[in-house]
């Protein structure tokens, strides 16, 4: 077995409780909101509680992370001491968040599209409900938040980095250097956004994407609009390569900076 596979089992192994419980939450929520829907007759009792718990795997990631580096922490010189780079330590432990967080996002994203049923019998009429639009809106929406939820995991991961170092200089100021640094580095980032070099880095390659847009008509009921928006293939490009880079420079401040 190779090293790499061995370190993707041992992240399984450790995390598994945290990956069935989170499905389970989102199965448990779900279910309870049907059956309020059922009690109340009212669809949209299930279909907003489902939409955010889709949502919220924004986070999903990210709470991973945090709950599985604070594991980590509490033997950092055994799992710092290893002969893998960090490269590797690290980057398994994405590799699973990534995975489980599919799992889970497609499981709460079939529930949403279920409790959208309801909504669609209840409240529109066949011909303004736009079934294909629908499924696409909701493929980018869900594209959407897994990239969202990496890149908070990326982030997240170099601000643990930060402040496991600032822990080792400062002990009792740690919290502290890593919230100035938290408010230093964005508000850089949110000036640099208002700059042309920003523009023109993000809002290139713009191409056509669908999206559904809900109105009433006193009529007609509720009504399915297409809405054609473009997006930029820059801001993708851009982001994952700052990801990328953020990545790579945490992994080299743990194999270098950070002292178990």
């Amino acid at each position: 077995m190779s090293p790499w596979i061995g370190l993707l089992k041992k992240e399984w192994r450790i995390s598994k409780l945290w990956i069935f419980t989170t499905v389970g939450i989102v199965i448990a929520v779900n279910i309870v909101a049907y059956l309020l829907s059922l009690k109340y007759d009212e669809p949209i009792t299930m279909f907003v509680p489902s939409l955010i718990v889709t949502c919220l795997h924004a986070f999903y990631m990210l709470m991973f992370m945090a709950l599985s580096l604070q594991t980590e922490a509490k033997r950092l010189h055994l799992w710092l001491h290893t002969p893998q780079p960090a490269f590797r330590l690290v980057s398994a432990k994405l590799i699973i968040a990534f995975g489980s967080m599919l799992v889970s996002l497609f499981v709460s994203a079939l529930f949403t599209y279920i409790a959208s049923l309801g909504i669609k019998e209840r409240y529109f009429h066949e011909k303004m409900w736009n079934h294909e639009l629908f499924i696409e809106s909701g493929a980018l929406a869900a594209l959407s938040i897994a990239l969202l939820s990496i890149h908070l995991a990326v982030l997240f991961l170099l601000y643990w980095v930060i402040y496991r170092i600032c822990k080792q200089m400062i002990p009792k100021m740690a919290w502290l250097a890593v919230t100035l640094a938290y408010f230093l580095i964005g508000w850089l980032f949110l000036s640099f956004m208002q700059t042309d070099v920003y523009e023109w880095l993000t809002e290139w390659g713009k191409v056509a994407v669908p999206g559904a847009v809900f109105k009433y008509d006193a009529a007609e009921g509720w009504i399915m609009i297409e809405k054609m928006e473009t997006m930029p293939i820059g801001v993708i490009v851009f982001y994952g390569i700052m990801d990328v880079l953020v990545f790579c420079a945490s992994v080299w401040l743990i194999g270098r900076k950070v002292e178990v």
